[in-house]
């Protein structure tokens, strides 16, 4: 496993640190840098470099198994209908009910919205309807 993460390392190049950028080689000593170019070589100077990752003590070389789930007889517990109807009605004391108002505006919302919808669907079967007669009549 380590040998497979030294091998990926090894494919992918470092990045060079400022120090190691040089400018003169490559011929742009002279060139004046930008306020963002200076920038990235002060945050490439400042990143962190990897150490080796060393083997763990004890290492077994393997994936572990996956853990098998028990079939106690407490996991399989079924649920009696009087539980089951105690504990919807803990679940419904926790529910926050809307108000006499929220109830009215939501219904006022819901209505308009269908009351669109129908209009927008009456008016397609009605063009729908016109350009098929006028096709096929």
């Amino acid at each position: 496993m380590a040998d497979e993460q030294d091998k990926a390392a090894a494919d992918v190049p470092a990045d060079p640190t400022a120090e190691e950028l040089d400018l003169e080689a490559m011929g742009l000593e002279d060139v004046e840098l930008t306020e963002e170019e200076q920038v990235a070589l002060t945050a490439a100077s400042a990143r962190p470099v990897r150490k080796g990752t060393p083997e763990p003590v004890g290492a077994k070389g393997r994936a572990t198994p996956k853990r098998r789930r028990s079939t106690t007889t407490d996991e399989r517990h079924r649920t009696t209908p009087a539980d089951f109807v105690r504990e919807s009605v803990a679940e419904l004391k926790k529910v926050v009910w809307p108000t006499t108002s929220q109830l009215q505006q939501y219904f006022v919302v819901v209505l308009v919205f269908v009351l669109i919808m129908i209009g927008i669907v009456s008016v397609l079967d009605l063009g729908f309807g016109t350009l098929l007669l006028q096709i096929f009549g």
